[in-house]
């Protein structure tokens, strides 16, 4: 299949996730929550459903910093709570949120967002233990097997599939939003740009995360791939490719915590966190 076809294929799932939606969860990772969000999609739901924003990973970030991003996109009229779906905090203001946004406190709940944001892992927040499968729910007209619903509350239903929206963007903004990290063309040089982006708002974390110190983002990939021993076989110089894509893939999986600033919050007295 052709990357165009994919990605159309792609968002024809989130646009099928979004129609059958009375409101909709975009899922953000708080790290860099600008760069997990997709406006286009935030437009297409906006005038047709209600949006709720969901800022996943929130383990990963200091309080204080949530409540800026909160308060940023709260600030844009978007409704928005954070949660750790991996440590299960922030679950019952989940709830609490979808509830007072669906009317009638009835409906279903779409939840989209681009990949390793954790829209599956807030999908099994939501179903605890109220699981059920289709046919012993009455709302489910027009649901197919591969678009199945399972109940969260007496009369609110989650759609049991996450509309995942296709990384789009340059290479660096689709690394961020979920692309394998194989699949880039140059890792090296997104590394880098991760690497420089996290020293600027948390100087420590790489150390603490590797467990090296370091002068460059480059000695950082070169450490990485000595200390694992990976090295090119030609000139047995440190594989800082294999380095590179073992430093996004970690990223994707939560195990570089740091944090991002808002826009016209960089003065805040929060901010030397």
């Amino acid at each position: 299949m052709s990357p165009s076809n994919s990605f159309k294929n792609g968002m024809g799932w989130v646009k099928s996730v979004i129609s059958k939606s009375d409101l909709v969860l975009e899922v953000l990772d708080s790290r860099e929550p600008m760069l997990t969000r997709s406006r286009k999609i935030e437009n297409m739901v906006k005038f047709r459903k209600d949006l709720l924003l969901v800022l996943n990973k929130a383990d990963l970030v200091p309080m204080e910093v949530l409540k800026m991003w909160k308060r940023y996109f709260e600030n844009q009229g978007l409704k928005t709570v954070f949660v750790s779906s991996r440590e299960h905090q922030g679950t019952k203001i989940l709830r609490d949120s979808i509830k007072e946004l669906l009317r009638k406190n009835e409906g279903v709940v779409g939840v989209i967002g681009y990949p390793k944001t954790g829209k599956s892992s807030v999908i099994n927040v939501l179903k605890g233990h109220h699981a059920a499968s289709t046919s012993s729910i009455p709302m489910t007209t027009g649901f197919t097997k591969s678009l199945q619903l399972i109940k969260i509350d007496s009369r609110i239903y989650a759609i049991d599939s996450p509309g995942v929206i296709p990384p789009d963007g340059d290479s660096f903004e689709k690394a961020l939003r979920g692309s394998r990290p194989e699949d880039l063309e140059d890792p090296v040089k997104v590394a880098i740009m991760l690497i420089e982006r996290i020293m600027k708002f948390d100087p420590d974390t790489l150390s603490l995360t590797y467990k090296v110190q370091f002068s460059t983002p480059m000695d950082l990939l070169e450490k990485i791939a000595l200390k694992r021993g990976w090295v090119y076989k030609s000139d047995r110089e440190p594989n800082v490719d294999q380095a590179s894509v073992q430093l996004i893939r970690d990223y994707h999986e939560g195990k570089i915590a740091y944090y991002n600033i808002p826009p016209g919050f960089e003065n805040d007295k929060t901010r030397d966190i």
